[in-house]
C-alpha cells in the first residue's frame, strides 16, 4: 500500500550547519587584518587608512582653509604660533573581501572533505568581515551559477552560511577566470582569500597580474591531506584523477614512494616561494586540524586575523 512505501523510506541526510553560536561569538573578538593600502569606503568599517580628515583625535595638522569645519580647529596651537591649523585624523574604513572557493571534483576527497574545510573557512572570515562592516563576495570557482554579494551588514550572515551550504562539488575550477571576475565587480581593490587544493595548476602569474599590490591583498589557503603528503599504500594499485577521470597503473615501492614525497614537498615550496614572489600571502593548511582550536589560532600568527 502507499502508505507502506512512505514508511520505509530513508530519512533525508541533513548536513550539520557550519557552526554554532557559541562559536561565532567568540569569533566576534578577532578581525581581518587589511592593510591600509587599500581603498575602501570612509567611516564605515573598522580598518585603519591611510586617508587623513578632520577630526578630534588627531596625528598631524594643516593650515585652516576657508570652509574648514571650526569644530577642528587646534586652538592650542592658535594659542602658541598665532595660525589656525586643523587637525587631521586617520579614518577608518571598510574593505571589500571577495572570497574564491574551489569546488572542483577534487574538493570532495580528503578525510575530511576539503570542500567543508573550505566552506567553514569561508564561512568564518565572511562573517568575520561582515559583522564589521565590510563588504563580502563570495565566487565558487569553475560554477557558472549566481555570485553571492557584494553584500554588507552581519543581518546577512545566515544568507552567506545557506549559499555557502548550497555549494557542491563536480566543476572544473578555473581560478584565472574568477579572479577576472572579482576584479570585474571592484576595480578599485579589496581583499581576496583563495580557498583550494591547487590540484589544478595554480596561475599565480595571472592572478597576480589581475590583482596587482598594493591596491589588492590577497591570500591563498591551500589545503592539504596528510594521505597526499604521506601515502602509505603499498604495492601494484590503480590510480584515478579525481579532476579528469584519467587512470593510471603504478607499482608503489620504497623508491618510488620516497621520489614521490620529494616531489610533493618541491610541489609545495615552489608555490609558497611563487607567491611570495608575487605579493601574495601563502598558507598551508592540513583538513585535518580544528578549526578554532589549530586553523584560527594559525592564521592569527599569519597575521591575518588579529
Amino acid at each position: 500500500m502507499w502508505f507502506a512505501t512512505i514508511f520505509r523510506r530513508k530519512p533525508a541526510v541533513v548536513e550539520p550547519p557550519l557552526f554554532d553560536e557559541a562559536f561565532l561569538r567568540r569569533l566576534e573578538r578577532l578581525s581581518l587584518q587589511a592593510q591600509r593600502t587599500l581603498r575602501g569606503t570612509p567611516t564605515v568599517g573598522q580598518h585603519p587608512s591611510r586617508q587623513q580628515m578632520p577630526a578630534t583625535i588627531f596625528n598631524d595638522h594643516r593650515p585652516y582653509v576657508h570652509g574648514d569645519d571650526p569644530r577642528y580647529l587646534d586652538w592650542h596651537a592658535y594659542a602658541r604660533q598665532e595660525h589656525l591649523l586643523v587637525r587631521l585624523g586617520e579614518i577608518e574604513q571598510e574593505v571589500a573581501v571577495s572570497m574564491i572557493v574551489d569546488t572542483s571534483r577534487s574538493m570532495a576527497t580528503g578525510e575530511p572533505a576539503r570542500l567543508r574545510l573550505a566552506l567553514q573557512l569561508a564561512g568564518a572570515i565572511g562573517y568575520l568581515a561582515l559583522a564589521h562592516g565590510d563588504q563580502v563576495t563570495v565566487l565558487a570557482s569553475g560554477q557558472t551559477g549566481p555570485v553571492f554579494g557584494p553584500v554588507r551588514g552581519k543581518a546577512l550572515a545566515v544568507s552567506l552560511f545557506r549559499h555557502l551550504r548550497a555549494l557542491a562539488p563536480g566543476h572544473q575550477t578555473d581560478l584565472a577566470q574568477a579572479t577576472q571576475q572579482v576584479v570585474q565587480r571592484r576595480p578599485q581593490g579589496g581583499l581576496v582569500l583563495v580557498i583550494s587544493d591547487l590540484l589544478t595548476p595554480m596561475p599565480i602569474e595571472t592572478i597576480a597580474q589581475y590583482l596587482p599590490a598594493p591596491r589588492w591583498q590577497v591570500l591563498v589557503l591551500h589545503l592539504l591531506s596528510q594521505a597526499e603528503l604521506e601515502p602509505t599504500l603499498y604495492g601494484s594499485l590503480e590510480l584515478v584523477d579525481s579532476e579528469t577521470g584519467e587512470q593510471l597503473v603504478i607499482d608503489l615501492d620504497d623508491e618510488t614512494l620516497a621520489a614521490y614525497r620529494a616531489a610533493a614537498h618541491a610541489w609545495r615550496s615552489a608555490i609558497a616561494q611563487r607567491c611570495t614572489a608575487r605579493g601574495m600571502a601563502y598558507a598551508p593548511v592540513m583538513v585535518n586540524w580544528p578549526l578554532e582550536r589549530q586553523i584560527i589560532p594559525f592564521l592569527r600568527v599569519r597575521r591575518f586575523l588579529g
